[in-house]
């Protein structure tokens, strides 16, 4: 039975290295919105706020962003009305090769805690551009469809352009400091709008991929 009536736009994007076998796990973070033109005004009140302490910020990126931008962002995003979802993969010193296949099979393992949860009520989903060549990009989506049997366009956006997908790369980034033991200050911000977090080893994801 469908939790929520309203259709859903989806925004993933994930934090860490797949092919770095130093990066203990990845992170994959969905975001939920039945009105996603909010979220550009969690970037918008986030720089305005910014502004009001004389800094200027060009795109807002955990990694690329101090401890005030990450608070005042989190803190925005946590009163919009949204819904998380996020993935834990444990790699233990492996090395996951970053195949457009690889990604969308660690995409759908999010992506299906998504669909369980809106019986299929999701309108769009769009990704932050992990592939830049089209052909790339559509090695990613044919395999994702096959995976998901989802009747919904997979879009790919530049950060820059739709500022909207940033609000999943700091929610990745968050729960990788999270899950890494550095930090877990910015993840409690947004631990409240949590709906599901899963967590699986890279052997263990892998098997349920070859069956």
């Amino acid at each position: 039975m469908s939790k929520q009536k309203a259709e859903r736009c989806i925004f993933f994007d994930e934090s860490g290295t797949l092919s770095d076998p130093h990066d203990s796990v990845i992170i994959i973070a969905a975001v939920s919105s039945s009105s996603p033109d909010q979220l550009v005004e969690v970037t918008a009140q986030t720089r305005k706020q910014l502004r009001n302490r004389k800094i200027d910020l060009p795109e807002v990126k955990f990694y690329r962003s101090g401890e005030n931008t990450r608070k005042i962002f989190l803190k925005e995003l946590s009163q919009t009305d949204i819904e998380l979802f996020i993935l834990t993969v444990k790699k233990k010193g492996q090395s996951i090769a970053d195949t457009p296949e690889n990604f969308a099979f660690l995409c759908w393992l999010l992506l299906e805690e998504c669909v369980l949860f809106y019986d299929r009520t999701i309108s769009e989903i769009v990704f932050d551009k992990h592939f830049h060549r089209k052909i790339d990009q559509d090695r990613f989506d044919s395999a994702l469809h096959r995976l998901s049997d989802l009747n919904v366009n997979f879009k790919h956006v530049d950060s820059i352009q739709d500022v909207r997908v940033n609000v999943a790369d700091m929610v990745a980034g968050s729960t990788l400091w999270h899950q890494t033991g550095k930090d877990s200050r910015y993840y409690k911000i947004i631990a409240s709008k949590i709906i599901s977090e899963k967590v699986l080893h890279w052997k263990e994801a892998r098997r349920k991929f070859l069956v």
